[in-house]
């Protein structure tokens, strides 16, 4: 299986967010436009990478990648006292052939 590519489809991609702050108590998602322009939801948990619970993590299913095209995504983070939204990423999503 290749990991260099994301495919219209996949189911069980995990889509990891570096938020660059510490996340401890915090519930978070990502909002996400898709290329036709529609926008989901994506509930992320937070997890610890290299010691550090900095990052968010969803993983894919069914329906999530329907379309190709370049996916933008933006973390929105709730912690006591403060919630905001972290800088937009983009990821493409290609056709797959049969």
């Amino acid at each position: 299986m290749s990991t260099d590519k994301i495919y219209v489809g996949d189911v069980g991609t995990a889509i990891i967010v570096d938020c660059g702050s510490d996340l401890h108590g915090a519930s978070a998602d990502l909002a996400v436009r898709k290329p036709d322009g529609s926008e989901a939801i994506w509930v992320a948990a937070v997890v610890v990478m290299d010691g550090k619970e900095r990052f968010l993590r969803y993983v894919t299913h069914d329906g999530d990648l329907d379309q190709p095209g370049t996916y933008k995504v933006q973390a929105r983070v709730h912690v006591p006292g403060w919630t905001g939204r972290g800088a937009t990423f983009a990821f493409k999503v290609y056709q797959h052939y049969k």
